[in-house]
């Protein structure tokens, strides 16, 4: 069977949007369309915004400034000063805007042709530099691969992206829900590293499930996705009993926490919500983009859920 992506959004789906219309005046999407319509943002974060702008609002006014953005960003290239990390980011924001603004009017054959020239180019750049990553580089990179396996139509992206995937859960997370090799050093960064990673592994696994495939369900000698992520959650709660590193806050959390929302939709386990409560609405460009808007789960008013 051919490969034919969706070209909607790279996380979500109509359905998504659907339902973000549907409760917009209920908690949590009335913050979250709030902080769309109050906040601006700059640099590629406006042309993601003014994407979800036009895919939720239908903004065709939105989508036509976020548009020429993107393609300000996609010819400028990369900042020399950027990390390799930041350089991972922007491409992958870019491609989100991409995907949101795929079948907006403006969006002529050359412009989509342009910019899917110029993400190649970007993007092999990226996979070819000849230097060492750290761990956490090399899995943002291979979510870069799985993104670009959707923007570009070319599915052996996707596998060599899945493969990976399905390694971490199969020989890096111990049955405990610990990562070794996120979590060994002993620098200090040791949570952050265990909730990059585990980002990552959401954001594929969400991607999977929009293009036919099902990472979600992936385990291994009962290790799955969820066994990281439930080992990390406890520690927002408790970042004092981290026991790889010490004096750790839950900051991390707050910087790079669009994944808690899939998670949340995707499986609801209830101590997820007072972090989710403190947290939203939610906003992390490479990290899924405002994800209390996309995967918001609707709470009636006075309910209890």
């Amino acid at each position: 069977m051919a490969f034919h992506p969706q070209h909607f959004g790279l996380y979500f789906s109509r359905e998504h949007v659907e339902v973000a219309r549907q409760h917009r005046e209920d908690p949590p999407f009335e913050a979250a369309w709030k902080m769309l319509h109050e906040r601006a943002q700059t640099g590629v974060q406006h042309a993601q915004w003014g994407a979800i702008h036009y895919r939720f609002d239908d903004d065709i006014i939105e989508g036509e400034g976020a548009l020429k953005q993107l393609m300000t960003c996609a010819r400028g290239g990369f900042d020399p000063d950027m990390t390799f990390i930041d350089a991972l980011n922007e491409l992958l924001v870019e491609a989100h805007a991409f995907e949101m603004l795929r079948d907006h009017p403006a969006m002529d054959a050359a412009t989509e042709a342009e910019f899917l020239g110029l993400f190649e180019q970007h993007f092999a750049y990226l996979t070819t530099l000849d230097t060492e990553h750290s761990y956490v580089e090399a899995l943002v990179l291979t979510l870069l691969k799985f993104v670009a396996g959707v923007v570009l139509e070319r599915e052996a992206l996707l596998q060599q992206a899945i493969d990976v995937y399905e390694r971490v859960i199969r020989e890096d997370i111990h049955p405990q829900g610990h990562i070794p090799k996120a979590v060994g050093a002993k620098d200090g960064g040791g949570l952050l590293r265990q909730l990059l990673t585990v980002a990552v592994l959401v954001l594929m696994a969400e991607a999977s499930s929009l293009v036919g495939f099902n990472l979600w369900d992936y385990s291994f000698r009962g290790v799955s996705l969820m066994t990281a992520f439930s080992y990390l959650l406890y520690y927002y709660y408790y970042p004092d009993k981290w026991r790889w590193d010490p004096n750790v806050t839950a900051e991390p959390f707050r910087e790079y926490g669009g994944f808690l929302e899939i998670v949340n939709r995707r499986a609801y386990p209830k101590d997820l919500k007072p972090l989710l409560d403190d947290l939203r609405p939610v906003y992390d460009a490479p990290g899924g983009g405002l994800t209390t808007l996309s995967h918001g789960v609707a709470r009636k008013r006075g309910g209890f859920k």
